[in-house]
């Protein structure tokens, strides 16, 4: 039985599950040797020891509850070293959208291999997972010195992609240019990715690591505390918001309006409402509100935060058309978030203001792109290097198919499927947090029929 299974820990791969032991294998000499080697080594009391686990959960009704709670492998350097560092053949590549701090991890993710390792070939893969097998060019050889100014960048220095996904094409292409350890960045469905190209390796017993940096500007990944670049979003939300305050301040009856991404969720548009503390109005996704009728939005706007503040605020997520609960928008079978809730909403609000003669002036202000494509901010950049740094002990070491994140402010390794096919981060009206919001804007529920409840 193996350490992992001995403790209850949650399996995360390792490559002698399928590869078997190797004489490679040996004790981490470079991370002992911290007083000789100065910024090359690591103290010996920095190993994480074998069994070392945290929980997902922090409050526990009895002591079933706390031996019942899944353990989650903590992260970072090993005793053991799985490759020798001549050996070693890395590949970079980030996938789906943009987000802050993807150059931070790349960054990272070459720093760990060549100063904590002594790793000296480091590729990044241009365009996403087509860069893999579309040309030798996409094949960008990274070194300290290519990459040490790169954080200060919005972006990927390597661009992304959300091409069709080939396994096979990708897998063939990884073992020709000889890489053994492939760091992903990306959101759920690149971490899907990682799933078929695992279930390739393990059918043919290859001595690959396969490594998942989650990456999602929505905050949407519910086993994770947070997604690098969530905070950096937020911080440039906020900005915007701080926009349509002003704007919405200057003139007689003025509205500011801003859509904020959030597609599925509606964490960016709560907390940039939070941050800023200048919102009336914060619209989601998770949350059924109307449009019409006494109780519904148009008529709040006018009649309460226009009549008696004499100016409105509203910040609406993207995806906040799943919400919308007295109007059908699209037709049966087609998909509410595809209709654009800000412009719509925008159109609305000046037709119920021309109809009834009120006299507003509406600003709307659409920074979606600006969002993600600012530079991480310097918590994410902290948060980024841990993730970068640990997601490179764990492949050092051998393990393999899992994403580096962070639980109970715990770096952990995970399992690829449980960010893959895990649960989607949504509000409920029991979050601490979306109950601050409201006692912050003082907004209702905009149901006429008073019953708000989950979509």
């Amino acid at each position: 039985m193996c350490i992992r299974d001995r403790y209850g820990i949650v399996h995360v791969d390792h490559l002698t599950d399928w590869c078997g032991l190797s004489e490679d294998i040996e004790i981490n000499r470079l991370l002992y040797k911290a007083k000789e080697s100065g910024r090359l080594g690591l103290p010996q009391d920095s190993l994480v020891t074998p069994g070392t686990f945290c929980v997902k959960d922090y409050q526990f009704g009895n002591e079933e509850d706390v031996k019942a709670a899944k353990r989650y492998m903590k992260a970072g350097p090993k005793k053991y070293v799985y490759f020798r560092k001549g050996d070693v053949r890395a590949a970079i590549v980030t996938c789906g959208g943009l987000c802050p701090g993807l150059n931070v991890v790349i960054r990272e993710v070459v720093m760990a291999l060549w100063w904590n390792y002594k790793v000296r070939k480091i590729w990044g893969v241009r365009w996403g997972y087509n860069g893999f097998y579309s040309g030798k060019e996409n094949y960008v050889e990274l070194t300290p010195e290519k990459v040490k100014e790169i954080h200060h960048l919005g972006g990927s220095i390597l661009g992304a992609g959300r091409d069709i996904f080939d396994a096979e094409k990708i897998l063939n292409a990884i073992i020709e240019q000889g890489v053994n350890q492939v760091y992903v960045i990306g959101g759920d469905g690149t971490h899907k990715g990682i799933l078929e190209l695992a279930k390739l390796v393990k059918a043919r017993n290859l001595r690959i690591a396969l490594v998942g940096v989650p990456k999602t500007i929505d905050n949407d990944i519910k086993i994770i505390d947070n997604s690098f670049g969530f905070s950096s979003a937020v911080q440039a939300a906020v900005l915007a918001i701080n926009s349509a305050k002003v704007e919405a301040t200057c003139v007689k009856n003025g509205i500011g309006l801003l859509k904020l991404m959030g597609r599925d969720v509606g964490h960016i548009a709560m907390h940039a409402s939070l941050a800023s503390r200048d919102v009336n109005i914060c619209l989601v996704p998770e949350f059924k509100f109307d449009i019409d009728g006494l109780n519904g939005l148009l008529k709040y706007i006018f009649d309460t935060q226009i009549k008696n503040v004499g100016h409105c605020v509203i910040v609406v997520a993207e995806g906040a058309a799943l919400g919308v609960n007295d109007r059908n928008l699209v037709r049966e079978g087609e998909d509410p978030r595809n209709i654009d809730i800000g412009m719509y909403l925008k159109d609305e609000i000046l037709k119920y203001d021309k109809e009834h003669k009120l006299g507003a002036t509406l600003k709307y202000i659409d920074p979606s792109y600006m969002v993600r494509t600012v530079p991480a901010n310097s918590a994410d950049k902290q948060f980024c290097s841990v993730l970068a740094q640990n997601a490179v002990h764990g492949a050092m070491a051998g393990f393999t198919n899992f994403t580096s994140g962070m639980i109970r402010g715990v770096s952990v390794n995970l399992p690829i499927e449980l960010v893959a096919h895990g649960e989607k981060n949504r509000l409920t009206y029991a979050d601490r947090a979306w109950q601050r919001l409201l006692a912050a804007t003082g907004q209702p529920s905009f149901l006429n029929s008073q019953e708000a409840s989950l979509i």
